[in-house]
């Protein structure tokens, strides 16, 4: 077999075979296209496969011992009996590589046993290509396989942190938190049983609030002793050591009987447990069970740490944000309109109750240059303090104004803010409070493009033909240069160069579709005909790819298409900021109406929720209807909803 010399530990096991009694025969047989394509896999450097004849006899590459691990040889074996677990999948890519097509598949999950002693869930990229014989039919079939279950991992891991930070933070209530996060990550892991339990001030014992289940195992909500799961663990717990015990039969820290009975008891036979410590104490730890052996995966302990953290950062945040609407009572009421400047004015004093710190940094003045409605006016520019002067006076007589105007800064420039003033009504439904929301509103108008490109001159020339139509350009060398500032730029779309699939442009517009940045990419490239290019762009999170070389009015339409979305974006959030600012200016009596409504309650069912009549119920219903221009109870509840109210059940207690 000089043919097949080399070829490294397969190139020898290949030579040394007993060929004799497979039904490929003598090598010194085999058709010449099977020596070559055999010299072609033991000379490559990712996993190789060949199958080859009608029995699908296995060869294979000194790269792909790895992946079998300690499976038996399957050197000349038939495919399907030397990889069974695999043949479900690869079975019907290799009928059709063997009917003369190439097959490919990309990031496909493959359950794999024995390869490092367990089963483990993998990944992968693979090409099965029909290999020729003499006579021109097929002979074989050629699969080339890279295994992409880092990269895959790691992407889901980056989804679920962004997906349950995003999550959480419209997340209010401390143990909805909890049950959300736990939920997340229990059916991120397809775990049994993930919950938080938080330790006593003694130390001594821990009780579960929340928690998430599979639909068979029972929760575990309820007061436990830490003694009870083992002292072992309980010191590695405050050491702040996350515990991993893939069986308990058999882990170290659960060798003692007593505690091992205790663990499989409540249905606990591998277990993930972070801690939390704060100020060198244990408070809490988040907990993932399995009722049966598991082998875990560094990157789920890794993940199971990061959502602890960042959990319980949200408890503390919801829990301070609660304390704060119990004592802040006037709060509650626009505490969902998070916009740049906040005011409160005293409508009998017409003094300022309170003012948010952007307002120094949008009217570039101190906060106790603000103490007067008076001195607000100052502030205004001189052809618009008529208007809004008015537009307050409106306000003190119960409407609700959405408006814009310019304030003059000390240094002389001009902004231009966005407003929405509403009033605050006492119980007798008398205006007690002006209250606003005041958005800086300069440059945001979608005028704004960044131009990102690595030739200076490609850039400049970019920058020229939409400076000349009239945009706002800023101009950027890198898309590295450019994500550093992403979150804090104004509305704007983006022109990209790229340079070709190597160049790694493409991680800008994939990169801002995974923080979910209103930020539109149009992608400029050089496609060569192949569609393929701006199908990649596409997917990375482009809105358009323009093959160069372009016309200068293709470039200008996809500019205005990208920036028509955020002008949308907009007028959606100013009609929502309407909304929100009427129910805001509810009375309390008429908020609680408006959430018995969307709650499904009658009018009789919330007057005796409430200890008001009907009659008054009635009353209160049609000047909700009235405020929030709703025509019928159903159009009323879907404005509400709409605007961020959600449907409770009323407190029967």
């Amino acid at each position: 077999m000089q043919w097949l010399a080399g070829g490294g530990t397969m190139g020898a096991q290949i030579r040394s075979y007993d060929w004799s009694t497979s039904p490929l025969g003598s090598p010194e047989t085999w058709p010449q296209d099977l020596h070559a394509v055999l010299r072609v896999m033991l000379s490559a450097r990712f996993p190789v496969y060949i199958v080859w004849g009608p029995e699908l006899i296995t060869f294979y590459n000194d790269a792909s011992l790895a992946l079998r691990g300690n499976r038996p040889e399957a050197l000349g074996h038939p495919l399907p009996q030397a990889w069974a677990e695999v043949w479900k999948v690869a079975s019907p890519l290799v009928a059709q590589a063997l009917r003369g097509k190439t097959a490919y598949i990309q990031d496909v999950p493959v359950d794999i046993v024995q390869r490092k002693g367990h089963s483990e869930e993998t990944w992968w990229t693979a090409s099965f290509s029909p290999i020729p014989n003499e006579g021109g039919k097929v002979g074989g079939v050629l699969i080339i396989l890279q295994e992409v279950t880092e990269r895959v991992l790691t992407e889901q891991r980056l989804r679920l942190l962004v997906d349950l930070s995003t999550r959480l933070r419209s997340v209010a209530d401390a143990r909805d938190v909890m049950a959300t996060a736990a939920e997340m990550l229990g059916r991120h892991l397809k775990a049994n049983r993930v919950g938080y339990y938080e330790l006593s001030e003694s130390g001594a014992s821990f009780a579960v609030g929340s928690e998430w289940t599979d639909a068979v195992t029972p929760s575990l909500t309820g007061p436990y002793r830490v003694s009870d799961f083992g002292l072992l663990i309980s010191q590695e717990l405050k050491a702040g050591h996350t515990v991993r015990i893939d069986d308990v039969l058999t882990d170290p820290l659960t060798a003692e009987e007593a505690v091992a009975a205790e663990f499989l008891r409540i249905g606990k036979r591998a277990v993930i447990i972070a801690p939390l410590i704060r100020d060198g104490q244990q408070v809490a730890c988040l907990y993932v069970h399995q009722t049966t052996p598991r082998h875990w995966r560094e990157d789920e302990v890794t993940l199971v740490q990061e959502v602890a953290e960042r959990t319980w950062t949200s408890i503390l945040r919801a829990r301070a944000e609660t304390a704060l609407r119990e004592s802040e009572e006037r709060f509650r009421q626009f505490g969902e309109h998070s916009a740049d400047v906040l005011w409160i004015l005293d409508a009998e004093t017409m003094q300022m109750e309170y003012v948010s710190h952007a307002y120094e940094r949008v009217w570039g003045r101190s906060l106790s240059e603000i103490q007067t409605r008076s001195q607000w006016i100052d502030s205004i520019h001189p052809e618009d303090r008529e208007r809004a002067d008015q537009a307050t006076e409106a306000v003190l007589r119960g409407g609700t104004i959405v408006k814009e105007y310019r304030v003059v800064r000390p240094d002389g420039s001009m902004r231009h803010i966005h407003a929405t003033v509403f009033p605050i009504f006492d119980e007798h439904g008398r205006v007690q409070r002006v209250a606003g929301i005041a958005r800086d509103i300069t440059q945001h108008d979608g005028s704004m493009v960044y131009v990102v490109d690595e030739d200076e001159g490609s850039r400049g020339e970019l920058s020229l033909v939409l400076q000349g139509a009239g945009y706002q350009v800023n101009g950027f060398p890198s898309a590295r240069a450019f994500l550093e500032v992403a979150p804090v730029v104004v509305p704007g779309s983006v022109v990209l160069r790229s340079y070709g699939p190597d160049g790694g442009e493409l991680t800008l517009p994939r990169e801002l579709k995974g923080r979910r940045t209103a930020l539109p990419v149009i992608v400029v490239g050089e496609a060569h005909g192949d569609v393929n290019v701006g199908v990649q762009a596409m997917k990375a999170g482009a809105v358009d790819f323009l093959d160069a070389p372009y016309r200068s009015e293709q470039l200008l339409e996809a500019v205005a298409s990208a920036l028509a979305s955020i002008h949308d974006l907009a007028e959606r959030d100013q009609a929502t900021d309407l909304v929100r600012a009427r129910i805001a200016a509810l009375s309390s009596r008429e908020r609680e109406v408006l959430d018995g409504l969307l709650a499904g309650g009658t009018n009789k069912t919330i007057a005796r929720d409430l200890g008001i009549s009907p009659r008054t119920v009635e009353a209160h219903r049609a000047r909700i209807m009235e405020r929030l221009e709703a025509r019928s109870l159903p159009e009323l509840v879907q404005i509400a909803i709409a605007a961020g109210l959600q449907a409770s059940s009323p407190d029967r207690g």
